[in-house]
């Protein structure tokens, strides 16, 4: 693997004369490669090919509009460590992919909003509502787990793996994994029927603090299960 200074030399060659453009690819293709093999991309994963297509996606960004991205990176004072912008050029191209591939599914091909299935929404089936709050609670409790698993294991680099894994913005994790203990309390009380004055005084919170929790836990999950 070529060092940084070597790799930096080709960038700028390319600044001078595209025609140092396939000498710079040949560097960069395991080196990319190494990275995109290593940032989570779900199901994904499992397909051989994918991270190719991850550095297929990355190269044509360098190439388009005369290599400006590129050009962009050299003109930069001071220099950015190369390495470094190199993961986070591979990450944004591994959200992109996830995204734009049909075999990229989340747990839920909808969203259930929370109003729905509270005490005050429009009467429905008894046995459709209980299925549809455990599907809430079921999939709250796993990503609390995760939050709290990942971040044992990674400190704050768990909040960036997360999102992007999960293709949600950082803001939702953070307050995941600050207020997973809460958001299950709230949900919990709210589905078992406890108005939200209820629910403060059983948790010792605010009113306003419940509300609040309920508007953080339905962004967090329509982020994350909503149909795009």
């Amino acid at each position: 693997m070529m060092s940084g200074v070597d790799l930096w030399e080709l960038f700028q060659a390319v600044t001078r004369d595209p025609g140092a453009w396939p000498a710079l690819m040949a560097a960069l293709e395991p080196e990319l490669l190494g990275i995109a093999r290593q940032t989570p991309i779900g199901r994904l994963r499992d397909r051989e090919d994918s991270p190719r297509e991850i550095v297929a996606a990355v190269f044509a960004r360098f190439h388009a509009n005369d290599h400006a991205v590129i050009k962009r990176l050299c003109a930069q004072e001071p220099r950015p460590e190369l390495r470094a912008w190199l993961r986070v050029v591979v990450r944004r191209a591994a959200i992109d992919f996830m995204r734009a591939n049909p075999e990229f599914e989340r747990a839920s091909n909808r969203w259930i909003s929370l109003a729905t299935l509270t005490s005050s929404a429009p009467e429905q089936s008894a046995d459709s509502l209980v299925e549809k709050r455990a599907e809430v609670v079921k999939a709250l409790r796993e990503m609390v787990a995760t939050a709290q698993t990942e971040t044992a294991a990674r400190g704050e680099d768990a909040i960036g793996h997360l999102a992007l894994e999960w293709g949600i913005e950082r803001l939702h994790v953070r307050r995941l994994v600050a207020r997973g203990a809460q958001y299950l309390a709230v949900i919990d009380a709210v589905f078992a029927g406890h108005s939200h004055t209820d629910t403060a005084a059983q948790l010792g919170l605010s009113r306003r603090e419940v509300e609040l929790t309920l508007g953080y836990v339905e962004e967090l999950l329509r982020a994350r299960f909503a149909s795009e």
